[in-house]
């Protein structure tokens, strides 16, 4: 049997999954439930790719009884990925017995290809498989068509489900460089791209028949196979240490923040408590800590965090991150302006409250037009003009 490059690239990438599954079976690291979920989805991704390497190598046609396989394995993924960003999310966590729910599309699937493919004849086994317009999918469109469609809804929900959780922290904490789980999202919106363009590639071959085009896709899913596992595993080790989830009361909070206000509540203000605030903000300069939450400031003015969250986004019209933020920009150009001060822009970073140099960088550009450096230059020069 001889290989090509695409497909050593795509048994590169199934050892590359495999191995990586391997490490996180030990028992050090199996307890923890995002790694569970972590090797059920790269298992599965491994068979998906095993299965479009099988049928490049020609090792389908010679042992019909294995096509499919990899195929049904591959489709817990969708649910196991799901499954995985809400652990990531949450660091309580735990796999439930409704949560076999994701696993419906396997199932569904199973008993489809029971009936119209493993309990045929071997001869008829061949005949399905020479007719098969898509490396690893019946000839039946509807069901290829219906197969990508709840994939692609499993990764929308996947991502709406992080970015809704991006948003929500920026209203509990002043530091969210680490929380964001951006390369996750990052990942899934690359990784959905690449499911439309599959998707319309099935739709396509049944109305355009070119068998030989099915070779392209065997490459692409060698690329797009390697890509997957590497960015995957280069950030999936690295995040615990980053962050591992919200603990239950700051998921309580977080959902509290987010609930939606009454109707009433529109146009909010609380003078008072607004004075209390800005009083506070001046005198403890509470924002020069770069860990404080929204709870934090919440108990030291004595008022529920949901109030305090209430008055920043309809009093302020802002959320506690940038209402933070904003505080230690103006810490910051203080600093930056001052002629006597020798500190770094590094120093004069953490000691405005940041702890993220992308951060602080991008929310001073935004802010004044101009870097750091250059704010510090510009008022140099200013204040050595006559």
């Amino acid at each position: 049997m001889v290989f090509s490059p695409i497909d050593v690239l795509l048994a590169t990438s199934i050892l590359q999954s495999l191995a990586l599954a391997a490490f996180l079976l030990l028992p050090e690291n199996i307890r923890v439930p995002s790694n569970q979920l972590l090797v059920a989805t790269l298992v599965s991704f491994a068979f998906g790719l095993g299965e479009i390497l099988a049928y490049g190598t020609g090792l389908t046609m010679r042992h019909p009884g294995l096509a499919y396989v990899g195929t049904l394995v591959g489709l817990l993924q969708a649910g196991t990925l799901y499954l995985y960003a809400h652990s990531l999310m949450f660091r309580d966590f735990r796999l439930r017995p409704a949560h076999v729910i994701h696993t419906t599309l396997f199932w569904v699937v199973a008993a489809i290809l029971v009936v119209e493919y493993y309990r045929q004849p071997t001869a008829v086994q061949l005949q399905i498989l020479q007719r098969q317009d898509y490396p690893g999918m019946l000839t039946s469109p509807v069901l290829a068509v219906a197969i990508h469609v709840v994939v692609l809804g499993y990764l929308y929900a996947t991502i709406r489900a992080l970015s809704r959780f991006g948003v929500g922290i920026r209203h509990v904490f002043s530091s969210i460089e680490n929380r964001q789980l951006s390369w996750l999202r990052s990942l899934l919106i690359g990784y959905s791209a690449v499911w439309t363009v599959s998707l319309l590639y099935c739709l396509s071959a049944h109305v355009v028949r070119n068998p030989a085009s099915t070779r392209w896709i065997v490459g692409i899913a060698g690329a797009v196979g390697f890509v997957f596992i590497n960015y995957l595993l280069l950030n999936a080790l690295r995040q615990p240490a980053l962050f591992s989830g919200l603990g239950a009361e700051e998921a309580a909070l977080l959902e509290e923040v987010q609930a939606p206000a009454p109707a009433a509540a529109t146009g909010y203000q609380d003078p008072v408590l607004e004075a209390r605030l800005q009083q506070h903000m001046r005198q403890a300069r509470p924002h020069l800590r770069s860990n404080l939450t929204l709870a934090q400031l919440a108990r030291e003015l004595a008022v529920s965090p949901r109030e305090l969250s209430r008055l920043l986004n309809q009093g302020f019209g802002t959320n506690f991150f940038e209402f933070i933020s904003s505080h230690r920009l103006e810490e910051a150009k203080v600093l930056l302006a001052d002629p006597t001060a020798t500190d770094s822009i590094l120093t004069v970073m953490y000691e405005s409250g940041f702890n993220s140099k992308s951060v602080f960088n991008t929310l001073f550009r935004k802010s004044t037009g101009m870097t750091p450096s250059q704010y510090r230059t510009q008022h140099l020069q200013a204040r050595a003009e006559p």
